[in-house]
């Protein structure tokens, strides 16, 4: 099986239409504790320079690979998601997968909004396990929940559900889109993502933050129904968390 820096090359010429040049795709790497362990970043300059984040990790290939292992989940995700479009075109999620001049954009989903957006709240990249995700098999069904510690106050303790979905990937998305939906529309975080990093000092492109870690970065928001920080609503017998 390839590793996931070579399939991620091979998504990438797939969907670009051309072979790779050097600088289309760069890894950032960054160390940490004392130089012990290494946490890398990915960013896609093919892709209108789209970034993800892989896990802590003790040696710099491994982290260069978690960070392409990332990547390549949120790009098959997405491509799945418009080849169903494509096969049915009443799906539904086939509306997240434009850009904002109409074209498909497959590097988009739930869970890359989200990370993108939190981040932008919390002015730095997540860490580990601040980001989780808890999925549970309902009948035939999927339903996830998704946690996102690093948020202030009480929103770091919350936890959103999305819709019975027919598997665990799309439970997750689903998910992630509830959050990404319900944190959005929230004025004091939203007036705080769109503060820029640092009072507004410039910054490098794609230059990491010294001395830190950083993850969950790799995949960046969808139904149900949260009503209230918490409430419960009912699928087919089964108790769901409503997100709405």
């Amino acid at each position: 099986m390839d590793d996931p820096k070579t399939q991620l090359s091979q998504l990438l010429q797939k969907q670009c239409g051309r072979a790779l040049n050097k600088d289309d795709v760069v890894y950032l790497v960054s160390r940490y504790n004392q130089g012990s362990q290494y946490q890398a970043v990915v960013r896609l300059d093919c892709l209108d320079s789209r970034e993800y984040a892989g896990e802590v990790c003790t040696d710099q290939k491994g982290a260069e690979r978690s960070a392409a292992e990332q990547a390549v989940k949120s790009l098959e995700d997405a491509l799945e998601a418009l080849q169903k479009r494509k096969a049915g075109p009443d799906d539904r999620s086939a509306k997240r997968l434009k850009d904002d001049n109409g074209l498909d954009n497959p590097a988009v989903t739930p869970k890359t909004q989200l990370n993108s957006f939190v981040m932008k709240i919390v002015k730095r990249y997540l860490q580990k396990g601040e980001t989780v995700y808890d999925c549970n098999k309902v009948g035939q069904q999927y339903q996830a929940t998704v946690r996102l510690t690093a948020l202030p106050g009480d929103w770091g303790e919350r936890e959103w559900a999305g819709h019975l979905c027919s598997t665990k990937q799309k439970a997750e998305q689903s998910a992630a889109e509830e959050a990404y939906k319900d944190i959005q529309e929230d004025p004091e975080l939203a007036a705080e993502a769109a503060k820029p990093k640092g009072g507004g000092k410039s910054k490098g492109k794609g230059k990491l933050p010294k001395g830190g870690g950083f993850g969950g970065y790799g995949d960046y928001g969808d139904f149900g129904d949260y009503g209230g920080y918490g409430a419960y609503g009912c699928y087919g017998g089964y108790r769901a968390y409503g997100m709405g």
